[in-house]
């Protein structure tokens, strides 16, 4: 069964706490899908999600043998049970990486329209690190590379062993920019704990001369990937010099480890420019919503009156 590392049974577990729920599909006594999700209650409502810090999820599956169309059938067949299984809902939500199982996951958007699910894209960029390090140099946007030569300058990068100053430091960035934090924390320390024994995970740090974090950024990996998880810098740095030097540091180590990486933060035109920036190629990912008709209305008329904070990169 071809997983990404946010299927695995230790991330999920560590990532919401031990409260992670999953259907599954058997034949016989082999394990042949498995869906994980979060039940989340909001008021009278209940929410099925993916859990904090997972950037992907949707069904993993065993398509087995055969022929392509053998395959396809089955794996959108043993999609369909996994769908029927989940626990009744106002609202569902999670993204889908099409490029699973060799590209066969695309089956999994038709499964999902089918059971009349909303399939629309995301967006991101992926670097494939395991070219050399002068082909990926080469690939930098010119003003990036002299941003990143400055940076190797100013700042020095290291990486940060407690996870807690890693939240103090993202939670001061959004304060100080008049933002509300839209990031669960709860089980961080907890999943940087395990993505450490995994070998799986590490906090960069970019700090200045005296010592001060200028820019910090999570990255995990597992299954060929490396994920630029989440970023954040300080409002008292002038431009993302410091940021485009961690992602260049992420490139160097994803290249050592034979990996590919995995940008995210597609959500907007800004973003999109800034990740352009590194040589990478857009790809798209699934985005499967459900709504039911009031729950829909009351999320309607929230995003109608609170801010639009997607033009921010962090």
């Amino acid at each position: 069964m071809r997983i990404s590392l946010f299927h695995e049974p230790w991330w999920l577990s560590a990532a919401t706490g031990g409260q992670v729920e999953e259907a599954v599909v058997k034949q016989g006594n082999d394990l042949v899908g498995r869906f994980p999700y979060v039940m989340q209650r909001l008021g009278p409502f209940y929410c099925v999600r993916m859990p904090p810090f997972t950037h992907m999820l949707g069904p993993a599956i065993e398509a087995g043998d055969g022929k392509p169309q053998t395959r396809l059938q089955r794996r959108i067949s043993i999609t369909r049970s996994l769908i029927d299984q989940l626990p009744r809902h106002s609202y569902f939500h999670q993204h889908l990486d099409p490029s699973l199982d060799d590209g066969l996951a695309i089956a999994d958007g038709l499964a999902f329209q089918e059971c009349k699910f909303e399939v629309t894209h995301q967006y991101n960029f992926e670097v494939d690190c395991r070219r050399s390090l002068t082909e990926l140099s080469a690939g930098l946007n010119l003003k990036t590379r002299q941003h990143i030569r400055r940076a190797e300058k100013e700042y020095s990068v290291r990486s940060v062993d407690d996870p807690k100053s890693f939240i103090d430091f993202y939670l001061k960035n959004i304060h100080a920019r008049g933002r509300r934090n839209r990031i669960e924390f709860e089980h961080f320390s907890a999943l940087f704990a395990e993505s450490r024994a995994h070998e799986s995970g590490v906090i960069l740090g970019a700090f200045d001369h005296t010592g001060a974090p200028v820019a910090m950024t999570y990255l995990v990996w597992g299954h060929g990937m490396m994920y630029y998880l989440l970023s954040t810098r300080s409002l008292d740095t002038a431009d993302s010099s410091a940021v485009s030097l961690l992602i260049w540091c992420a490139m160097k180590q994803a290249h050592e480890m034979g990996l590919v990486l995995d940008l995210d933060g597609v959500y907007s035109s800004g973003s999109a420019r800034f990740l352009s920036n590194f040589g990478g190629h857009m790809k798209t990912r699934f985005l499967i919503r459900r709504s039911r008709i009031l729950y829909g209305a009351l999320q309607y008329i929230k995003r109608r009156v609170a801010p639009d904070e997607s033009q921010f990169f962090t």
